[in-house]
């Protein structure tokens, strides 16, 4: 499997007492194979978790952010900016993003029916055919029988059409909030984000992958069960039991 990552290969101070900036290389990997595809330059000394690469209708394409204030997009191997965000001093600054992924599988039933069913974010094993074990008592004798039936993939590793982003508007970098990403139009270089979770907080030490629990998804948007699981972080009175909606501290 093609999978494509982003390292530091220069840090740059151009001036005393400014950010340093970052060249940053793109690395095509498949298998022990490595190597770099292209670079580009970040504007600010932190790389954060900034670069992820998916897919979309066959295409790789990665989410970056040249400047801290934007999210854009991508085109591979190509390494070729196809457009996203502009940089604004009040844009949201991303540091992790994340596009959940999905392998669609399909198992045959004692009567011989098939049955397709999705697993989200796949472990290594559901990538892989496998059988599974029915049970059943033989008519004649009362023997119980066990049959094995093939359960498969039917389809390679994708991506869905929305993704996260975790970051924070400039000032307000004292946690970083999750918001949501529309892909739909990824292939044309359009990028939707919006706060429809409102304004909530990442917890600390955990990554956004890590934040978002995509079991309980459905098939896509439009399904009737769309949830999905965050974790958040939420600040409470000890003496009151009271949740707070501001940092007292703040």
């Amino acid at each position: 499997m093609v999978t494509y990552t982003a390292k530091v290969i220069e840090t740059i101070q151009r001036r005393p007492n400014t950010w340093a900036t970052l060249r940053v290389g793109v690395f095509r990997s498949e298998g022990d194979a490595e190597e770099q595809v292209g670079e580009y330059h970040r504007n600010y000394s932190t790389l954060f978790n900034s670069f992820f690469h998916c897919t979309q209708g066959g295409k790789d394409y990665a989410l970056y952010s040249p400047d801290y204030t934007v999210t854009r997009i991508m085109e591979l191997p190509s390494c070729r900016d196809i457009g996203g965000e502009e940089p604004h001093s009040a844009g949201f600054c991303p540091v992790d993003f994340y596009v959940p992924r999905y392998i669609d599988r399909e198992y045959t039933d004692l009567e011989g029916k098939r049955h397709r069913y999705r697993v989200n974010e796949p472990k290594a094993e559901y990538l892989e055919s496998r059988t599974q074990r029915f049970y059943r008592r033989d008519e004649k004798t009362g023997e119980q029988i066990s049959v094995e039936k093939p359960d498969q993939a039917i389809s390679p590793l994708l991506c869905y059409s929305f993704g996260f982003v975790a970051g924070c508007i400039w000032g307000d970098d004292s946690s970083w909030k999750i918001e949501f990403l529309d892909l739909a139009e990824i292939a044309n270089g359009v990028i939707k984000r919006d706060a429809r979770f409102g304004y909530i907080e990442m917890p600390e030490g955990m990554s956004l992958k890590q934040a978002i629990r995509m079991v309980d998804f459905g098939y896509d948007l439009t399904d009737e069960v769309s949830y999905i699981t965050m974790a958040i972080q939420k600040r409470f009175d000890l003496a009151s039991g009271k949740m707070l909606d501001e940092d007292p501290f703040a």
